[in-house]
């Protein structure tokens, strides 16, 4: 058994980690990826032609990295293409030319969370005697959008082995999520400097070992042949500079990233001693908390699809507590697409609808003429 690589996509340039003004999807070689279902929106990144071409049918599975957000979020916006961002260090990482080598990721993108899993367990290796098949799991939701919220209720019923737990109603959630998602207020630096810190000390050590593969060893020398060669760079390169004059030393890098782990197990103790909670899933199409990434957890992805009466999707993100979750944020997941897969065979449109929907289709299943 084996699989037929088609090609590269196309990634945002540098992973966003080039210039804070490069629109997404854009890169100096592939040009511009857009939105498959309308140019003008955005598609997000930086994995764009990853999710792109998922959601085009154009192959069965693709790749993406992450370092907070690249692999999650344009699945989020180009909808109905599952992700999962691995616990860190669980996927090969290699060769992957890094931004920060405590956040970043390979991660796999597909139409449904079955192959997802499929894909998880060929890159880590893990046997097919997963015990999450069988689990009781207790998710705790919040939601960005009250239809998400209805809809998610009433697919409560049809989740084997799973309780869904509303958190929205609790006020006492609001300061530890706060301390999650803004971190500057408990510390002395910002994500940016953060993350433009470990761009210059880990590009330096990839270059260095990977010497024999690239002409420059510093990123003063990337920056200095970009200089000279400004067709590439249309929208500069800001944060390649601004990583090489960082202000920030390791100490404040690791006080930075310390508050996020200790506000994100704060959050985490809170819900599993007053909930009991396995997971959190947040319903939206934000994922909020893209910053967890600095603690090596995994999130995944899932749109649901439903008529009310029109075609609405809502996304849905599960987030886990531990390193070594994503198995059972995939059980979920699954739990949840099937019961959505079963609930759209209830399809509250008109026949009219229905007919202007599909109108070929319909008219030789229904025998009907469509002028």
């Amino acid at each position: 058994m084996g699989c037929v690589i088609l090609g590269r996509t196309n990634l945002s340039e540098w992973a966003y980690a080039l210039s804070e003004n490069i629109p997404s999807g854009f890169s100096a070689v592939g040009g511009q990826c857009l939105h498959p279902d309308d140019i003008h929106e955005d598609v997000s990144g930086s994995s764009s032609g990853s999710a792109a071409g998922i959601k085009l049918n154009l192959f069965t599975f693709s790749l993406g990295t992450e370092t907070q957000g690249s692999l999650l979020s344009p699945a989020i916006n180009v909808r109905n293409v599952c992700s999962l961002k691995p616990s860190l260090g669980t996927w090969p990482s290699k060769d992957i030319i890094p931004i920060n080598y405590d956040q970043d990721s390979c991660g796999p993108m597909t139409r449904y969370i079955k192959d997802v899993e499929l894909l998880h367990r060929i890159a880590t290796e893990i046997k097919d005697n997963d015990d999450n098949y069988n689990r009781l799991l207790r998710v705790g939701y919040l939601g960005q959008s009250q239809e998400g919220i209805v809809l998610l209720q009433t697919l409560a019923g049809q989740l084997p082995l799973t309780t869904l737990v509303n958190l929205n109603s609790d006020l006492s959630l609001a300061q530890p999520i706060a301390s999650v998602l803004n971190p500057t207020s408990s510390c002395s630096t910002t994500y940016l400097d953060f993350l433009c810190f470990a761009l210059a000390r880990d590009i330096r050590s990839y270059l260095s070992n990977h010497s024999s593969c690239y002409s420059h060893q510093t990123l003063s020398s990337i920056i200095e042949w970009n200089s000279s060669h400004s067709q590439y760079i249309p929208y500069g390169q800001s944060l390649f500079i601004r990583a090489i004059e960082s202000p920030i030393t390791q100490e404040t890098y690791d006080e930075y990233k310390k508050t996020v782990q200790e506000s994100f197990q704060s959050l985490i103790n809170y819900l599993k001693s007053t909930y009991s909670l396995d997971c959190l899933a947040v319903i939206g199409n934000d994922d909020i908390f893209a910053g967890t990434t600095v603690c090596g957890i995994p999130r995944a992805n899932l749109t649901l699809d439903y008529y009310d009466p029109d075609h609405q999707q809502i996304n849905v993100v599960a987030v886990g507590f531990s390193h070594g979750d994503d198995l059972l944020l995939l059980r979920f997941l699954q739990r949840l697409e099937k019961a959505n897969l079963q609930a759209g065979k209830i399809d509250t449109r008109t026949l009219f609808q229905k007919y202007v929907q599909y109108p070929i289709r319909s008219a030789y299943q229904n025998g009907c003429s469509i002028l």
